[in-house]
């Protein structure tokens, strides 16, 4: 989906065919935003399996698979087998883990690395074997490389702060740490020395490199040098995290509550505090940033599956029959979805919908006298959503993506003819068509070229261009909406028209 992950898709499908990796490119000119472990990863891939979205998103998915396992190795150290199983279940099923590995962007790396290291470092306090703490210092490299400083920050505080709740004051002040230092910046070495490269060397481009990647791009959002701002409130992420972590958002307020009440009570021992800080304080530190997008909190929800397991195994009959009514009104209010969706939003027959009311109808009636304490009660109707949207809402949303389906299109269409896009760049057209080099046109070179050739063009520029009075041969049209940006008006069948755009490939033949 645009903007994000098409942008990431598109680098890496270019980085695949130039192997330029020290020196990171969107549309041969230099980029400078987000650090490359994630164009590294996907453009290895890319080449294996081709530009594709299985080729694209396949790495990341496995180290979300692999943060799943973290989470169960890290808990299991200071809880209960049962209390594990059911963090592993809460994180895979909340709504963020299923949109991380839909929407995939830098976040399924960071928040993968930064369990997998906490898992890591919490192992080595606890076992102490040296190849524990040389693991997690490369996993915080490789979290650092994903999204910047706040890899580290998210592994360091939570790690550093346990310890000295512990009161384990020699491993704080422990020449170990040194070892930790080197291995990172082995880790950082080949990105640092790209951004050096391409940038720092070259003043007359305005950029510096390592400035923007070790301070700017993460600490400048909270001092205000940065120039992003996109004006969010400090309690964006409370609203946000209500969808990020459904079903289980409830449950968690009161998870919370709990922990927070025993550790604030002297007289009860918490065997650990890592989760707390990784994600409280971790939480309230993104908070203080001036520009907030949902799935900047992503990197905290391990850590909080991990404290709502240990409240779920807690409570009595009662307070779980309270939770099993809320989650079965959530299952009604999905249900209503389904039917709202297939009646007013979509009304044409899809074998998915009926599959997935019929699913749901089902569980409501299986769960509706059960007595039993059990996870799964609370996440069936989760899955049943994310089937629904994955399987019927996205793939119908992205018709309305008309970057990628022209691009579909013109790669199983045009053959050996050349392909311009009239005056800016797509992300998404490039990945598709699998060009990154797909050449921007203006309205000036279009009578110039001979022989045919295909232009993409919106509604708007192609009224621009009827002066020119061109031979146009083929115009296959797109219907376009910004779907990261849902309305009601276009969600409504009757009314989406109204707000539909079109954009066009043209065969255009010059003389």
């Amino acid at each position: 989906m645009q903007i994000d992950a098409a942008q990431y898709a598109g680098i890496s499908a270019e980085m695949a065919q130039t192997n330029s990796y020290l020196e990171v490119k969107e549309f041969q000119q230099d980029y400078l935003d987000k650090p490359p472990l994630l164009f590294w990863l996907s453009s290895v891939s890319i080449k294996i399996f081709g530009a594709t979205n299985f080729g694209y998103k396949i790495v990341s998915f496995l180290f979300i698979l692999f943060s799943l396992y973290a989470v169960y190795r890290f808990t299991i150290l200071y809880y209960s087998r049962q209390i594990a199983k059911n963090a592993l279940l809460i994180l895979a099923t909340t709504q963020a883990y299923f949109l991380i590995t839909n929407d995939v962007r830098t976040d399924a790396l960071l928040t993968s690395c930064t369990i997998i290291s906490v898992w890591l470092f919490s192992e080595f306090f606890e076992k102490r074997k040296i190849s524990n703490l040389i693991m997690a210092s490369i996993f915080m490299g490789l979290g650092m490389l994903a999204k910047g400083p706040i890899g580290a920050i998210a592994v360091l505080m939570p790690i550093g702060i346990n310890l000295m709740y512990q009161q384990k004051w020699r491993d704080v002040f422990n020449f170990r740490w040194i070892l930790v230092l080197f291995i990172v910046a082995i880790i950082l070495i080949p990105m640092s020395y790209g951004l050096y490269t391409q940038f720092d060397l070259h003043p007359e481009k305005g950029k510096k490199g390592l400035y923007f990647y070790y301070w700017l791009q993460s600490f400048g959002r909270i001092t205000g040098e940065s120039v992003w701002n996109n004006g969010a409130p400090w309690h964006f992420f409370l609203g946000s995290i209500i969808w990020d972590f459904f079903p289980w958002i409830f449950p968690l307020y009161f998870s919370l509550f709990f922990k927070l009440k025993n550790l604030l009570n002297r007289q009860v021992k918490l065997p650990e505090i890592t989760t707390l800080v990784g994600f409280v304080v971790i939480f309230a530190m993104l908070s203080l940033s001036k520009y907030k997008l949902p799935h900047y909190i992503f990197v905290t929800l391990p850590f909080a599956s991990i404290i709502l397991a240990e409240y779920l195994t807690k409570i009595n009959y009662k307070i779980w029959k309270r939770w099993r009514i809320t989650n079965c009104i959530f299952g009604i209010l999905i249900l209503l979805l389904f039917i709202i969706f297939n009646l007013f939003f979509f009304p044409e027959f899809n074998i998915w919908v009926i599959i997935c009311v019929v699913l749901q109808l089902f569980i409501l009636y299986y769960f509706r006298k059960t007595k039993e304490q059990n996870s799964g009660q609370l996440i069936v109707f989760v899955l049943v959503l994310n089937l629904f949207l994955s399987f019927v809402f996205y793939p119908k949303l992205v018709t309305f993506q008309s970057d990628s389906e022209a691009g579909k299109w013109a790669n199983k269409n045009i053959n050996n003819e050349e392909i311009y896009i009239y005056k800016t760049y797509s992300n998404s057209f490039n990945f598709y068509t699998n060009n990154p080099f797909t050449k921007k046109i203006t309205k000036e070179n279009l009578t110039s070229i001979k022989n045919s050739f295909w232009v993409y063009i919106s509604e708007e520029d192609l009224e621009e261009i009827k002066d020119l009075n061109l031979k146009i041969a083929v115009k296959k049209s797109f219907d376009d909406y910004p779907i990261t940006r849902l309305k009601i008006q276009f969600l409504v069948a009757k009314s989406r028209q109204e707000v539909l755009k079109k954009k066009y490939l043209i065969k255009i033949i010059n003389s």
